[in-house]
């Protein structure tokens, strides 16, 4: 029993006010909520589960639980189904919480009894509703083996609060998540899911500054597409759409995975190569515009056929980005007046 709620709760709070790294698993950032839960009530566990759809819950699914290692390993017993515990999801639905002095006799809880409660051991269980603006999230579950244990109200109270807790957690966690996306959508092109010009400035100002400490090469490759207006007239934009993504496609399968590759606009596009001279840099042009020139590209009955123009320049570390943008960018021009479908160096 809790002999001074507020002490215990003081401290409940200074821990959830700490700072953690929400960008991982659930039982990462909840593992000390739920630690210091299992510690003030005196229970055999603490646990988190989450519903599968919190609109329209079928399922509730074990994300947190002071049982697993630092590994999360996760228990066998990790899934409830609705249409199995129909009693303890309908009082969780609604907003209840579940103080279950003895869990075999409860109402709430019986339904556990042959496949969970006696295996386990588990004779007491106190479980209480994570809210999610104003919605049930998710659930709390205390529980206990040293047999029936009668409730008090402070110590519900206290489980409550560590429901809220988790609540916080949570939901930074999912605005961590939605800045992520955010963040991802204004460095990504649309059409090809490349990165776009906008992170390729930010990403050579911290490679170039790596680099230059390093003492490494650093070059590019700017490939430009031949004809790529003559194909939108042909065939229409949804074609040109088409041959965008799959040029993408294909210097993806050329590219070391190290690479940065990001549309620069339009049919232009660049490739930057780290650790790499520009004669090595230009050996990767040829590999790209060979591929590039082998691929057909199926529309229906068409099949298409792309050429590309590539400039080659190694990144003057000592001079802004841009210059470097230019010399590559004068040589895709001069590939084209060559001719097109060739590498130029600068």
């Amino acid at each position: 029993m809790l002999n001074d709620l507020s002490e215990v709760t003081q401290r409940l709070r200074r821990v959830c006010s700490q700072e953690v790294d929400v960008s991982g698993s659930y039982q990462a950032f909840l593992q000390d909520i739920i630690d210091e839960g299992r510690t003030t009530l005196a229970v055999s566990r603490v646990s988190v589960w989450l519903f599968d759809d919190h609109i329209q819950p079928r399922f509730l699914l074990n994300v947190a639980n002071t049982d697993w290692s630092t590994k999360v390993e996760q228990m066998d017993y990790a899934k409830l189904s609705l249409e199995r515990y129909h009693a303890y999801f309908t009082a969780l639905k609604n907003g209840e919480s579940i103080a279950a002095s003895d869990a075999e006799t409860d109402p709430r809880t019986t339904e556990f009894s042959d496949d969970y409660l006696k295996p386990y051991g588990i004779t007491t269980m106190l479980d209480t509703v994570i809210f999610k603006n104003g919605v049930p999230h998710g659930i709390v579950c205390c529980e206990g083996t040293d047999g029936p244990r009668q409730w008090q109200s402070a110590e519900v109270s206290y489980a409550e609060m560590i429901a809220d807790c988790c609540s916080r957690r949570i939901l930074v966690s999912e605005l961590w998540a939605l800045q992520q996306q955010l963040s991802d959508l204004a460095f990504q092109d649309a059409l090809t899911g490349l990165k776009n010009r906008r992170y390729l400035m930010d990403y050579a100002e911290r490679e170039i500054s790596r680099h230059m400490r390093a003492e490494l090469p650093l070059s590019m490759v700017v490939v430009d597409i031949d004809h790529f207006k003559a194909i939108n007239d042909t065939y229409g934009h949804e074609v040109g759409d088409i041959v965008l993504q799959a040029f993408a496609g294909c210097c993806k399968l050329v590219l070391r995975t190290e690479d940065c590759l990001c549309r620069l606009g339009g049919e232009e596009f660049v490739a930057m190569l780290p650790h790499t001279n520009a004669d090595n840099a230009y050996h990767v042009a040829e590999r790209l515009r060979e591929a590039l020139s082998q691929q057909q590209i199926e529309y229906g009955s068409e099949r298409i056929m792309i050429t590309v123009s590539c400039g080659v320049a190694e990144v003057n570390l000592q001079l802004p980005f841009s210059q470097s943008l230019k010399l590559a960018d004068h040589a895709v021009y001069q590939a084209k007046a060559n001719g097109r479908n060739c590498v130029v160096r600068s």
